[in-house]
């Protein structure tokens, strides 16, 4: 019963974005012949830690302030709901995120002594333990907690990812693919507010929906997620990412009956759901098939290196 209510309360579902994200990072840095794997599993592991913690110390922070007993739970908002039902105490929830944050940090320490401290790794690393501390209570609250996701899901993340990797560079190729699903998951963030947003101003949480309003920001969705797909276009004709990565844009539909869906029911909440699943499902795919488009042209590079050396040098 206990690992059921843990599996809740950490809300395992989401947990999947970093553990296909950071498996693209690898990847990408395969395709420049840069490959490390317990480096990466390190990696893995220490992210997926710090994003749980994430999630664990926002509905204990959600809980103290009396968010979470005063919003309406779906399958993708209202929190986890452990708290309010009492099937964990408050104090086990805290001591859990900070676990799981000392986890993710001690890692992060790992990789800063075997990279001799350098200012990058500790600027990326120590932005991502302290807005992981800090989202809930102070991030959230100030209506800049959907640009530190935007980061800490992308560019920050890759570049982190990327750096490891190859031993101590960056790239501009990581940085856009990171900026692509940054901005996916940002876009699951902003929709996933709308059902909370009254409880939230209520409580003093002014993020971007609260400080917009409902109508004003439903326009702006389509344009956080039009701008993924913008980038990959991008990207493909200036040969900054492989042509193959075009599959993600398979991925186009499930944004748009999103968008359709919130323009006509932001005012709602379960009428909301369906657009909240089409942009959590719309995301992990796209990192799916990002993931996909790598792998083959990786390979396409080993067996036909023909097809892949007919392109400028940006793409390995």
């Amino acid at each position: 019963m206990k690992l059921e209510v843990w599996a809740k309360e950490l809300r395992i579902p989401f947990l999947s974005l970093p553990a296909i994200f950071v498996p693209l990072g690898i990847t990408v840095a395969l395709l420049d012949g840069y490959f490390n794997l317990v480096h990466g599993i390190l990696t893995l592991i220490g992210i997926v830690c710090i994003h749980a913690s994430v999630n664990v110390l926002n509905d204990y922070f959600d809980f103290k302030s009396g968010i979470d007993t005063a919003t309406t739970p779906t399958p993708f908002s209202g929190g986890s709901r452990v708290l309010p039902e009492n099937l964990l105490t408050p104090r086990s929830v805290l001591i859990g995120g900070i676990i799981l944050l000392a986890i993710g940090s001690l890692i992060g320490l790992y990789f800063l002594y075997i990279f001799n401290f350098p200012p990058l790794l500790i600027a990326l690393i120590s932005i991502a333990i302290i807005t992981s501390v800090a989202y809930s209570p102070v991030l959230s609250k100030i209506g800049v907690g959907e640009v530190f996701v935007f980061l800490n899901f992308g560019p920050l993340l890759f570049t982190g990812v990327y750096y490891i990797q190859s031993g101590g560079l960056i790239s501009t190729e990581a940085i856009v693919v990171g900026s692509i699903v940054g901005l996916m998951t940002t876009g699951i963030l902003y929709i996933n507010q709308f059902p909370d947003t009254d409880a939230d101003k209520s409580k003093g949480r002014f993020h971007l929906v609260a400080r917009l309003g409902k109508k004003r920001a439903a326009g702006i969705y389509k344009y956080i997620v039009n701008a993924s797909y913008v980038i990959i276009i991008l990207g493909i004709v200036t040969f900054t990412i492989p042509p193959t990565t075009i599959i993600a844009l398979i991925t186009i539909p499930k944004f748009r009956v999103a968008n359709a869906i919130l323009q006509k029911e932001y005012e709602k909440i379960m009428e909301l759901i369906p657009a909240m699943g089409n942009t959590v499902m719309g995301t992990i795919q796209s990192g799916i098939l990002l993931l996909v488009g790598y792998l083959i042209w990786y390979f396409l590079s080993i067996y036909f290196p023909g097809v892949t050396t007919i392109l400028p040098e940006n793409i390995s």
